[in-house]
């Protein structure tokens, strides 16, 4: 399969209340809203919040028939963090903000590497981890 990019919609409840959320409290400075939408601008992927009337405009016939179960299925984001400090940054304005932060931990991944994870809910519930590699595959600090 060759793509172009990679976009993700989300349903949301409020869009006004998720680009303020994005933009002016995780400081995604790329968010915008647009068609009744916000649109996130990530490197390669962009993901579309839209209320569940715009959602559901895309995920059914003209029959009104849905094609797709709204929303059609929970799941969470990961983000690469550069740095620990990163992470507590931005779980510590989310946790005083309209979203949810939620205490941070250390995993080994399937690769072998040590990972502090991160993970916070938007106001809808939507799922982020944010992930800062702490060791390379080899056991290594990166």
């Amino acid at each position: 399969m060759k793509t172009q990019g990679v976009v993700l919609s989300l349903a949301v409840a409020d869009a006004e209340r998720s680009l303020v959320f994005y933009r002016d409290v995780v400081g995604i400075e790329s968010a915008r809203l647009a068609m009744g939408m916000v649109c996130l601008e990530m490197p390669g992927m962009s993901i579309f919040l839209a209320e569940a009337e715009a959602f559901t405009k895309y995920s059914r016939e003209a029959k009104r028939t849905p094609l797709l179960p709204v929303p059609a299925t929970d799941a969470f984001l990961s983000c690469a963090i550069a740095t620990v400090a990163e992470v507590d940054e931005i779980l510590a304005v989310v946790t005083g903000s309209t979203g949810k932060g939620f205490v941070p931990h250390e995993i080994e991944h399937v690769s072998g590497r040590q990972q502090y994870v991160g993970t916070f809910a938007d106001p809808d519930g939507h799922l982020w981890q944010l992930v800062c590699n702490l060791t390379d595959a080899r056991g290594e600090a990166v």
